[in-house]
């Protein structure tokens, strides 16, 4: 009796669960004739206000993490997190996605890979938070032929195409530097994208590093702004690197990634 409640237990929590939030991997277009990496995600859909958290889920919460089991001699690069929305709650303030986001990843398909059909398996471990928070861990598989093209459905090309303006750009002309001052960390930003800007935000990639702030210290001078980053007082470790990314005016198609040290 002990063995069935238990297991009627957990088979009615992964029901409930799986109806909060529901993830599947999908794939873009590609055809092997000229394509070598295939555009690949993990697909989370969300019932309404319920979010999942980014690489830095801010003050509370846990990292979304994406684990892929793959074919001998395929590699998937880095996942790439599309620019966070911000939730507050009393003091606390978090960064993930609402309703639905896409978590991108690329697979290298070597010229002449011998198999024409292959098995992808990626490990999601994540939390789902609203009043309270669950876990939403779950393993999802989808099996691909590289043998032939593949078309994606319309919706989903669009939504590859959608993220794509919501990651961060790496290739920029922003002008970056950062130091101590005191306690603070000062981070200089420079370049003809902030000249009207009406706020600048830094988000960092490593959690439990700087404080989390909604509306964060701003100076400008001149020609250049400051933004004035206030190490966590429970950090294990002093900051040695600014590394995250800058966005201007809460709109996350203007985005930046940075990684630069911290002068003394």
């Amino acid at each position: 009796l002990f063995v069935f409640i238990v297991l009627a237990s957990t088979i009615y929590s992964f029901a409930q669960q799986k109806s909060l939030a529901e993830a599947r991997l999908v794939v873009d277009s590609f055809s092997p004739k000229k394509d070598s990496v295939i555009s690949i995600g993990v697909l989370i859909s969300l019932k309404d206000d319920w979010h999942i958290y980014w690489r830095n889920p801010g003050d509370s919460g846990m990292p979304t993490d994406i684990e892929f089991n793959l074919p001998n001699g395929i590699t998937a690069y880095e996942i790439k997190f599309p620019v966070p929305e911000t939730f507050t709650a009393d003091e606390i303030v978090n960064y993930g996605y609402s309703h639905q986001v896409l978590l991108m990843s690329e697979l290298f398909i070597p010229s002449e890979y011998p198999q024409k059909e292959i098995s992808i398996t990626a490990k999601l471990t994540s939390l789902i938070c609203k009043d309270l928070c669950k876990a939403f861990d779950t393993t999802i598989t989808i099996k691909l032929d590289i043998s032939k093209s593949y078309l994606a459905e319309a919706n989903i090309s669009d939504l590859f195409e959608s993220t794509k303006n919501l990651l961060p750009q790496k290739n920029h002309s922003l002008k970056t530097s950062a130091t101590f001052n005191s306690d603070s960390v000062y981070l200089k930003v420079n370049g003809d994208e902030i000249i009207d800007a009406r706020s600048v935000r830094f988000l960092s990639y490593e959690s439990g590093m700087f404080l989390n702030r909604v509306n964060q210290k701003a100076v400008i001078k001149g020609s250049h702004l400051e933004l004035i980053l206030e190490p966590d007082p429970f950090r294990v470790k002093k900051p040695t690197e600014v590394n995250g990314i800058i966005y201007l005016n809460d709109d996350h198609t203007k985005a930046y990634e940075i990684n630069l040290p911290i002068a003394n």
